[in-house]
């Protein structure tokens, strides 16, 4: 069981009512984690938002790429092949009071990102049904954790897009910027 204390460590609940903060730790559940489990991955549904109260987990994305690969074959024949090129790209560690997965809040409810424990973790878990019945009830605590949200979606958007410009820097220098 969560105890309304630990979501008081999210910056993301922070002055929020006590009957909501309540509310919400009724519905949630701590769960824990050993390293090099992947939490879920990019594509994947999601149903619950998750808060790191524990450890460290590392958000990447997968980046596919097709390359021509051509092998002459004799003087006159050419073999030509498409080889595609997988490669993981850690964008943001997940720290202890912040929260993922918050693509279980805005449709279509996939996730954008890959999640997986570089360290032991215990987290919290918050169903996302039962997030929307409550803020649909207080609608003005809704407003401010909506509000806090899309902050935090912000500064992820920030470090992905830091971290994408970093890569094609490093993959073709500075004339391609």
């Amino acid at each position: 069981m969560v105890e309304p204390n630990q979501l008081s460590g999210f910056s993301i609940f922070a002055d929020m009512p006590s009957e909501i903060i309540a509310a919400i730790a009724r519905n949630a559940t701590l769960k824990s984690y050993k390293t090099g489990v992947v939490l879920f991955e990019e594509g994947d549904m999601a149903t619950e938002l998750y808060g790191l109260l524990e450890g460290e987990v590392a958000l990447s994305v997968l980046f596919r790429d097709r390359v021509l690969k051509a092998e002459v074959r004799h003087e006159e024949y050419v073999h030509k092949r498409v080889e595609i090129i997988e490669k993981e790209m850690v964008f943001e560690p997940v720290a202890p009071g912040e929260i993922f997965a918050w693509s279980a809040l805005i449709a279509p409810h996939q996730l954008t990102s890959t999640a997986t424990c570089t360290e032991p973790i215990q987290l919290i878990a918050l169903p996302v049904d039962a997030l929307e019945a409550i803020f649909e009830r207080a609608p003005q605590a809704g407003a401010v954790f909506m509000k806090r949200l899309a902050e935090v979606i912000a500064q992820r958007l920030r470090h992905r897009t830091d971290k994408l410009i970093e890569s094609w820097y490093q993959a073709f220098g500075e004339e391609r910027l």
